[in-house]
């Protein structure tokens, strides 16, 4: 069995898909990040960058437990493990790394700053809203020359690129103000023909739905938590005020 701990973010439902595009059973475990239980002893045991996803493998290799942490650990593990959705060697595999690195060092990142200067910052950082969309709207630019050119982020073929890639898709879709614009008008991704036939593939996948939905069970459970958090609990997930190093 497989133990998922998280919330309601785009890395975590990236294992909830990889886990149903797999097959494999799961349990999950909510953390709530807002109440510190990301720095308590026995997670940072686990999971050393105390953040969530964290995934605990009961059959691991040689059959002992496993904890891995970091959300593009996880799928490369999942992959190795089941022999799935990454290309066991050569060209075909070393793209799919590649941007599956792209997911992890760009879009990720970057697509968390813009959220957290549209949604969370005090006012006056104008100039940090500007420079992150535009950062992501670069992004959006490489995602959609890539994906004018191949059906899928790594190859032809569906991969752990695309499984990291789709969740940040639908979540800036849905929240960065220059998308829902756009989304009014009929279509969030209409500025980006490629990306957007790419992202609608692949929210057509039956097991991409269920790890939508499960990993948005932790959604209430974080909404209970956001609204129970006191200014020193935003001060500590944040690193700011008297936690800022």
């Amino acid at each position: 069995m497989i133990d998922v701990y998280g919330m309601s973010s785009p890395n975590v439902v990236k294992i909830t898909i990889m886990l149903e595009e797999l097959g494999l059973p799961y349990r999950q475990h909510h953390v709530n990040v807002f109440a510190g239980d990301q720095h308590a002893p026995e997670f940072l045991r686990l999971s050393p960058n105390n953040k969530v996803p964290l995934l605990v493998d009961e059959d691991g290799p040689g059959g002992g437990k496993l904890p891995v942490f970091e959300s593009g650990a996880i799928l490369l593990y999942l992959a190795e493990k089941t022999g799935k959705l990454l290309p066991p060697a050569g060209v075909e595999r070393t793209t799919v790394l590649e941007w599956l690195m792209v997911q992890i060092a760009s879009v990720g990142p970057m697509f968390g700053q813009l959220v957290h200067f549209t949604r969370y910052a005090p006012q006056g950082n104008e100039y940090s809203v500007q420079r992150y969309t535009s950062e992501v709207r670069r992004i959006f630019g490489v995602l959609e020359r890539r994906l004018t050119a191949s059906p899928y982020l790594g190859s032809a073929a569906y991969s752990i690129a695309d499984v990291a890639t789709w969740p940040w898709i639908r979540t800036a879709s849905g929240i960065y103000p220059f998308l829902t614009a756009a989304a009014e008008r009929g279509d969030a991704l209409g500025e980006w023909p490629a990306l957007g036939r790419w992202f609608r593939l692949i929210g057509e996948r039956p097991a991409v739905q269920r790890g939508v939905a499960n990993g948005e069970r932790f959604l209430d459970r974080d909404r209970a938590a956001f609204g129970a958090a006191d200014p020193d609990a935003f001060d500590r997930f944040f690193n700011r005020g008297k936690y800022q190093r």
